[in-house]
């Protein structure tokens, strides 16, 4: 019998692949013939290399009565199953879920995942064969069970209010028993002082002092705790005090101007798919740091909780954004698709609400925002973000340039250009020419009247680098170097940017379609460095350039 409340479920699990869709799966007829690691994505290695279908995970847990079943994000979709019924469906990757149910009599129990990575290219999916990103299957991050409590929480915010006294409004929705509930009792840091939060049918929101707080900054990523006690349940929450802005075309932390010096990021790992370990989580701060660098884009999914508290704790800046890629009007305009999107943003928005290194929201990455027919989406999910959110500007990644009708819905402006590679532009070597072209086209579009107040980011560039070609041309390390160093120079130096994500941190696999020609062994070779953090003459010329302009 366990003996805590909390049963995380890493370890090994049974397991068996069949190439079969989650509706033609009987769970009663499985026989499982294989073990595999839990977080870990099955098509990583062999004998599943890559293979398409459906991979069957089981584990047996010692628990009993009402439980609380989480998962934190799988892919693409999956049915779960306790004791051979299904008990849940995730049908979004990334999703991070709950479910409580009755687990029935103690004693030991069956728990099977049913985790499918089939294509679904229908207009209201949410992972098409197109996404410039490798479409694992597997869990890829954490299982863990709980024993369910009388009282259990929906939603916890805890945003900063005014930084100037250490002022943050704490909202709560509580579920349960909660009918004789008329308070929650706050603590902060563990100090003696009980704060009274007043709740009618378990929500409430107030505001309270933080005492002794301290701002949380990239140079000082202070964090603040709160135990908030409902009854006899207790819930923790870290968090931290500051302030985000988006004003007079420029961004700011706590009132000081912000550049943004950072890379788009997979969440990815050649030999671990998105079930990425601590260690190598771990290094990718270390070497952001190292270089100069202050921020990642979580590209193009949410983040998880285990990398938000390093990020949390490092002073790493987040663009956090839910899932998507391309999306083009016959998906924008599909209601299915619409109501999944803001389902999972909103979703995203409140598992991530507390961490204070998130200090951009988005969505939808080079959709069809060119199109009329995109507004009431786009509309929709900002409307979402902001009130989920109110303390961190939104924004969205934009491969339409002029052309896109929806920035008026978003605060930060993102344009994802690719001058020098997907120009047309046939030269063998950089044209800083074109390059200076795009860019000032741009800022003279976002200088217009109904934009110059809106910071402008450029959310990607890039070009590829097959690591340890040189020479200069196309594909070879240098050109890639100089293009990176072109950008970072042009961003620092013209007032109108607020900063840049570099395309792209490390190479990742993708998917190889009818296209593969261009992505030479399935793999987007943008990285600055390696798929194994191995670094290209590009990350080098960057970091000489941060400490150049001593950012």
């Amino acid at each position: 019998m366990q003996n805590t409340n909390k049963i995380p479920l890493e370890s090994m699990w049974n397991f068996y692949f069949c190439k079969k869709s989650l509706a033609e799966i009987d769970v009663t007829e499985i026989s499982f013939n294989d073990i595999a690691a839990v977080p870990g994505c099955f098509d990583t290695g062999h004998p599943y290399f890559l293979q398409r279908g459906t991979g069957c995970y089981r584990t047996f847990v010692d628990v009993g009565g009402e439980i609380e079943l989480y998962s934190e994000g799988l892919g693409l979709r999956a049915d779960i199953y306790w004791d051979k019924k299904k008990v849940a469906e995730i049908d979004a990757p990334f999703s991070k879920n709950t479910f409580r149910f009755d687990a029935g009599s103690e004693g030991r129990h069956e728990l099977i995942f049913a985790v499918n990575n089939q294509f679904d290219d229908g207009k209201a999916s949410l992972w098409r064969r197109d996404y410039d990103f490798y479409a694992h299957g597997g869990i890829y991050r954490p299982v863990t069970i709980r024993r369910a409590e009388a009282v259990f929480a929906r939603e916890i915010k805890i945003i900063t209010s005014n930084i100037d006294n250490g002022e943050v409004e704490i909202s709560c929705v509580f579920d349960g028993d909660i009918k004789n509930i008329r308070e929650a009792e706050i603590i902060f840091d563990n100090s003696l002082t009980v704060n009274k939060l007043p709740l009618t049918s378990g929500q409430g929101s107030a505001k309270f002092k933080v005492p002794a707080f301290k701002l949380w900054s990239p140079e000082n990523p202070a964090l603040h705790h709160a135990s908030i006690k409902v009854g006899d349940v207790v819930f923790e929450r870290n968090f931290g005090i500051r302030k985000v802005e988006a004003k007079n075309g420029k961004l700011y932390l706590n009132g000081k101007k912000l550049t943004l010096i950072g890379y788009n990021r997979h969440d990815a790992h050649p030999d671990f798919g998105y079930a990425v370990p601590t260690a190598v989580l771990v290094k990718d701060l270390q070497l952001l740091k190292q270089l100069g660098g202050n921020c990642f884009r979580g590209s193009h999914y949410p983040q998880s909780e285990e990398f938000l508290d390093l990020c949390d704790r490092t002073g790493v800046m987040i663009w956090e954004e839910s899932l998507g890629w391309g999306n083009r009007e016959f998906s924008l305009t599909d209601p299915d698709f619409q109501e999944k999107q803001k389902r999972e943003t909103r979703k995203a928005a409140l598992a991530s609400i507390n961490h204070p290194c998130i200090i951009l929201r988005g969505f939808l990455n080079e959709a069809g925002t060119h199109l009329e027919t995109a507004k009431p989406l786009v509309k929709a999910l900002a409307d979402i973000l902001h009130e989920v959110d109110p303390a961190t500007p939104v924004t969205f990644a934009t491969d339409k340039a002029q052309k896109d009708v929806c920035l008026e819905y978003v605060d930060v402006i993102s344009f994802n250009t690719y001058p020098c590679w997907y120009s047309g532009n046939e030269d063998e070597f950089m044209n800083h020419d074109e390059f200076k072209r795009v860019m000032d086209g741009l800022v003279e579009f976002a200088s217009q009247e109904q934009y110059i107040n809106k910071p402008v980011i450029i959310s990607e560039v890039g070009a590829e680098a097959i690591p340890g070609l040189r020479g200069g041309q196309r594909w070879s390390e240098e050109y890639q170097a100089e293009l990176h160093e072109a950008l970072v120079r042009r961003v620092i130096e013209d007032e109108r940017f607020s900063g840049t994500f570099i395309w792209q941190f490390c190479d990742a696999r993708t998917f190889a379609g009818s296209a593969a020609q261009t992505k030479a062994g399935n793999f987007n070779f943008k990285g600055a460095l390696d798929s194994h953090r191995v670094p290209k003459e590009a990350w080098h010329r960057v970091s000489q350039v941060l400490k150049e302009y001593e950012l």
